[in-house]
């Protein structure tokens, strides 16, 4: 039975979203091939009837996620910029990985992650960076927003206690929106 090719589409982008929470909850490299299949419902059949491999399908994967993150960003005023840092350094942010940015959550696996993987990484960063950018003006003062943001959820999860979360997360909030808004 031949399926249309809007099927084919479905099926890749159900297997990049559950495959995308499954590994921002549980770390990409722990989860393996049954674990992602059975969270999009497909066989591995399917699976491997869109990536030729587990590597390509990270790659699918911060291309997709980060797509979401961009779309956080782009676009923003300064005063819309600081509501996204808001939701981003958020205890719901912290808490659930699985709904948030993949950068805290997969990050270390993508620094290990193959040239192509590293290569979409950098160019989705780049698109990022532009968006924080054209809020701030200025380049390091995004980078730096950018960085603090994902330190700071990624220490955040690591907390014991939801009071040094919500602390560190603050902290980081204050801090860069202070870049985004810097006093003479």
């Amino acid at each position: 039975m031949r399926y249309p090719p809007e099927h084919k589409q479905a099926m890749r982008t159900r297997l990049v979203e559950a495959g995308a929470a499954l590994a921002k909850q549980d770390g990409f490299g722990n989860t393996g091939m049954d674990a992602l299949t059975a969270a999009a419902g497909v066989t591995t059949g399917a699976f491997y009837s869109q990536f030729r491999s587990k590597p390509e399908f990270l790659k699918a994967i911060v291309e997709h996620e980060l797509a979401k993150t961009l779309a956080a960003f782009e676009g923003k005023s300064p005063q819309e910029l600081m509501l996204a840092l808001s939701w981003y350094l958020s205890p719901r942010h912290a808490k659930h990985p699985e709904s948030g940015c993949p950068v805290p959550a997969l990050g270390a696996e993508i620094g290990r992650a193959d040239a192509d993987t590293k290569a979409q990484f950098e160019a989705m960063m780049l698109k990022i960076h532009a968006a924080v950018r054209t809020a701030v003006d200025d380049d390091a003062a995004a980078w730096a927003i950018l960085c603090q943001a994902v330190g700071g959820v990624l220490i955040a999860r690591a907390m014991a206690t939801p009071e040094r979360r919500d602390e560190v997360l603050k902290s980081v909030l204050d801090n860069a929106l202070g870049l985004l808004h810097p006093t003479p």
